[in-house]
């Protein structure tokens, strides 16, 4: 996964009269209930008792590759109780481009995500699996003035690491800082906030210009830093200028709320030490390690030498170099998208109408057997080794807001050809691609940037083949970001343009299907291949101006269904991300932003005088 927590693309706002303007965690980057085995020793033998973690209906389903178990459950319980003491070590590569292992900015996400969530604390937790706003520091909040007011109302036992406590001071001076500071990757999260007020210690109250569905989800799961390490630094420069990305940590290590206190760090390692007094209650593990590790391969040797208890992230064509080594694969439902959006005005097609098919894709006919073609199952399984949700439709991967109605067709090559021969599209000269009756054949251009996710790519490539043959010529074109760029916002001289990208808990791609943000008309716009549809319009109009989730969540539906049958783009699915965990580290539940953020529910299995494992006991 590439980037911090939740990243910005770096657009500027919005002209008057378009203020919503949201990134998302990144455009491009890498990809990065079952049975859970209990080790135990018999006859000095190694035994698997297959119940240590089991589906929330308590009935385990086992899927083993060599002795690794594959673990597809999004919330695994766990038979064994929970023990205390011992260091987690974890292997992880350092932050993507423009990272910074020595930076603890908490808006900048120059630093790993990794840390930021184990020093730091959301005002508002999201739902491991669903995404759906929880009380967390914030213990409840209430809307007022139709939606345009939220207050909070802050726990009153937490205490920052330095001992002192958690005020509506620091919530006020954290959402300050996630607008206003200039290297913050987040202030689109907050273009809406008007302003924030401190009732009391513990209430604080942000008023917006408009009504904001994605606050709660979005800005509200930012973390919160504290105004007294931080005040001075900050008002020591005019605003505009101000930023916490020069902060020295080194001279004052960065304290936080969360369920690790940082002990030491450099450009190879992290150490952190358990906070005892932890609100939540306090990690299991003694400590934590972060060894800093770019090269993959290295990573997993370090799992298989057992110097590393998690690995992420985990390349599906890696996992047989470890399926002779006891441990758990857990396979996370990510919030991670790919497709790739049809042109629907191509300029070179419109100027040359009397000979070329200017509205190639003005026919959903057209679409939708180009999708009919794609044989999806077998990209799953040579790209993703079967770890990604390719029958799902859309861009809307979170949990909360995902219709599973919504899917993609199996591939059928004959209704794909019998569509596109309704649609005037045959072989008439038998040369292998299709023809419309004014002589055009079929022949198209996909664009991608080269540095997407190579799983991408790879998908691409299929798509190529698979519409190959059916008689569709696809031209696929691998360009550097500048050239990107030119292509789809200046040019427009493509007929699909493909993205993989992570996504925000709340709904953020309104500009991606909006009409009002085709590129050709609005310069902060997206909306790449300048797509029209009145009831998606009106579905993302609803879903940001409601700030109740089952309100959002119906909007949002009816756009996944508009935007499917009115096909907006060839849905490539959603891929997954995969952990590798030691068989001896039990509690893993994984998370569908980072996947391994709860560190603090981790526990080593508890191993006996004799060398034996403890007897599993009830959850």
């Amino acid at each position: 996964m590439a980037g911090g927590y939740f990243g910005d693309e770096g657009r500027a706002p919005a002209p008057a009269g378009q203020s919503r303007r949201f990134g998302r965690r990144a455009l491009v980057g890498g990809v990065v209930g079952v049975a859970i085995p209990v080790l135990a020793r018999v006859g000095g033998t190694r035994t698997f008792a297959r119940s240590a973690a089991t589906v929330a209906q308590g009935t385990p389903r086992a899927e083993w590759l060599g002795r690794l178990e594959v673990v597809r459950e999004q919330r695994p319980t766990y038979q064994e109780a929970p023990t205390d003491g011992g260091q987690l070590r974890l292997a992880l590569p350092r932050p993507g481009a423009g990272g910074d292992v020595a930076s603890f900015s908490p808006v900048a996400y120059r630093q790993s995500a990794q840390v930021l969530t184990g020093l730091l604390d959301p005002l508002v937790w999201v739902d491991d699996v669903t995404l759906e706003p929880r009380p967390w520091l914030a213990e409840r909040w209430e809307w007022s003035d139709e939606g345009r007011v939220v207050t909070y109302a802050l726990r009153r036992d937490v205490m920052w690491h330095d001992g002192r406590p958690l005020t509506a001071e620091d919530v006020r001076f954290s959402m300050i800082v996630a607008r206003d500071d200039i290297d913050s990757g987040v202030r689109n999260l907050f273009v809406a906030m008007h302003d924030i007020v401190v009732v009391d210690d513990y209430t604080v109250r942000v008023a917006l210009s408009e009504p904001d569905g994605g606050w709660l989800f979005n800005a509200s799961s930012q973390f919160v830093c504290q105004q007294a390490q931080y005040v001075e630094h900050w008002e020591g420069r005019p605003a505009g200028e101000r930023t916490l990305s020069d902060y020295d940590w080194r001279s004052n290590p960065p304290v936080g709320t969360g369920p690790w206190r940082v002990s030491d760090w450099d450009e190879d390692a992290a150490a952190f030490a358990r906070n005892e007094g932890y609100w939540a209650g306090a990690a299991h593990f003694e400590s934590m390690s972060i060894a800093w590790e770019d090269d993959a391969t290295a990573r997993l040797d370090a799992w298989t030498e057992r110097t590393a208890d998690i690995v992420w992230p985990v390349d599906s064509s890696s996992v047989a170099d470890v399926t002779n080594g006891d441990g758990r694969l857990h396979v996370v439902d990510a919030a991670s998208v790919m497709f790739a959006a049809f042109n629907f005005d191509h300029p070179v097609r419109r100027a040359e109408r009397s000979r070329r098919a200017s509205d190639l894709f003005a026919d959903v006919r057209v679409r939708r057997a180009l999708s009919l073609a794609i044989d999806r199952d077998r990209y799953a399984r040579e790209v993703f080794g079967g770890f990604a949700r390719v029958e799902r439709a859309g861009t809307i991967a979170q949990g909360w807001a995902n219709d599973p109605s919504v899917v993609n067709p199996p591939r059928d090559a004959p209704a794909a050809l019998s569509l596109l021969r309704e649609a005037g599209w045959a072989d008439r000269d038998e040369s292998g691609v299709l023809e419309n009756e004014a002589g055009f054949t079929f022949e198209i251009t996909a664009i991608v940037r080269d540095d997407a996710r190579p799983e991408l790519r790879l998908v691409l490539e299929h798509v190529v083949e698979d519409l190959g043959e059916i008689g569709v010529r696809v031209d696929l074109q691998a360009l550097a970001a500048d050239e990107f760029q030119d292509r789809w916002v200046v040019r427009r001289d493509f007929d699909l343009i493909a993205y993989a990208y992570d996504l925000y808990p709340g709904f953020t791609d309104f500009d991606l299907y909006g009409s009002g943000w085709d590129i050709r008309v609005n310069p902060r716009g997206w909306n790449p291949g300048g797509y029209r549809n009145q009831t998606v319009d009106q579905a993302i109009a609803d879903a940001l101006a409601a700030v109740d989730i089952a309100a959002q969540r119906e909007a949002l539906g009816r756009l996944q269904r508009a935007a499917d049958e009115d096909l907006f783009a060839l849905w490539l699915g959603f891929p997954q991300e995969l952990v590798l965990v030691r068989d001896d580290v039990l509690g893993f539940q994984p998370h569908a932003l980072v996947p391994t953020w709860n560190t603090r529910t981790l526990w080593r299995r508890t191993v006996q005088s004799d060398g034996t494992a403890a007897d599993a006991v009830g959850p």
